[in-house]
């Protein structure tokens, strides 16, 4: 596949790169993971001036109308610098559930709420009832003013006037809330296999996002390993300069390289007939990947690697997160070596012969 990007996300990832560089600084985020939960992200405003809250809202509903290619390298770069905002769950998954619903007024006006910032909108999973309240728990919903919901092949959108939370900062440091809400109060906006299909491509980008954002802070973390490999020294020398350690760090940059092409794969093929099965490769090495150079830079740093003021202790943490917020990784490697299965070939048998 051509992954040459053009000239305007070329445009797109160096303006993400260099607020990366002048905003999120390793204290900066450590001091806002400390912050009171229910806090809006004070960087959220220059994502909104920078156009990356409307990426995925279609020009009809005042967004950009960029493909998901654009939110996943978006993603990415904001992920270098241990990304707390709610981009992911609200300018990719929360965007594409809405652009993929029913349109209506209801959907129209929560999609350019999204698009101006004004409003931070979040999926809440594994929603359930209990006497009239809806229930579900989500990353992001501490400071969120609406939340969609999928409950009985139902598609749902409650506002922020309607619900009560109980916020909390998980070991990552990323916000999360408990949230309750009416059921009455909702507003549905699909139904049936209309709600499942815009469900799922909202499930989809979280998937692709949460995997670039751990592409990109699996190379803040490769970053730093390398630079303590070339300044700490042993027997006179940069330790990098062992043969045994600079082959473990060939090894983790080949996995790095592979699970961003991946990643760039799904992101291309997201709306296309081979879109589940690129997302399945793609989560399967990001698994691989993540735990990996999580566990290696750790140990190669020794135990500098596991204080607080560190900065690699705290990516890492985020790195098992996003393993975590993928979902059960056997799972997709089972769908995929299923989906994959007539394409490598089978040993011919009588069934599949036809011959008697």
């Amino acid at each position: 596949m051509d992954f040459d990007l053009s000239e305007e996300q070329s445009m797109l990832a160096a303006s993400c790169e260099r607020l990366v560089r002048e905003r999120c600084t390793f204290e900066a985020r450590r001091a806002q993971a400390r912050e009171d939960a229910r806090v809006r992200p004070p960087l959220w405003a220059e994502l909104t001036e920078l156009g990356l809250t409307a990426i995925c809202v279609p020009e009809a509903a005042g967004g950009l109308g960029r493909p998901l290619l654009d939110g996943a390298l978006v993603a990415q770069v904001l992920g270098r610098g241990w990304l707390l905002e709610p981009f992911v769950d609200c300018a990719l998954a929360a965007a594409r559930m809405l652009a993929f619903a029913p349109a209506s007024s209801t959907r129209d006006a929560a999609l350019a709420a999204l698009a101006s910032g004004q409003k931070i909108t979040v999926p809440v999973g594994a929603a359930r009832r209990d006497n009239g309240l809806l229930i579900g728990q989500a990353a992001h919903a501490a400071h969120a003013h609406a939340f969609l919901w999928l409950l009985d092949d139902r598609l749902l959108l409650a506002l922020a006037s309607n619900y009560s939370r109980r916020a909390w900062r998980q070991f990552d440091g990323t916000p999360a809330a408990e949230v309750q809400c009416p059921e009455s109060s909702a507003i549905v906006l699909a139904e049936g296999g209309a709600a499942r299909d815009a469900w799922d491509a909202g499930q989809a980008a979280a998937r692709i996002g949460r995997i670039a954002e751990g592409v990109g802070l699996a190379k803040s973390v490769l970053d730093l390993t390398a630079e303590y490999l070339r300044t700490r020294k042993q027997f006179g020398q940069p330790i990098g300069r062992f043969q045994a350690l600079a082959h473990r760090m060939a090894d983790l940059l080949i996995l790095y390289e592979q699970s961003q092409s991946l990643m760039l794969a799904a992101a291309m093929k997201a709306d296309g007939a081979d879109g589940a099965r690129a997302l399945d490769a793609a989560q399967v090495m990001a698994h691989r990947a993540f735990r990996a150079i999580g566990q290696q830079a750790i140990q190669l740093h020794g135990g500098i690697g596991m204080t607080d003021e560190y900065a690699v202790s705290h990516y890492v943490k985020r790195l098992l997160a996003i393993e975590l917020e993928l979902g059960d990784v056997d799972t997709a490697l089972a769908r995929f070596a299923a989906e994959s299965a007539p394409a490598v070939g089978r040993r011919p048998t009588l069934e599949t012969t036809g011959a008697r």
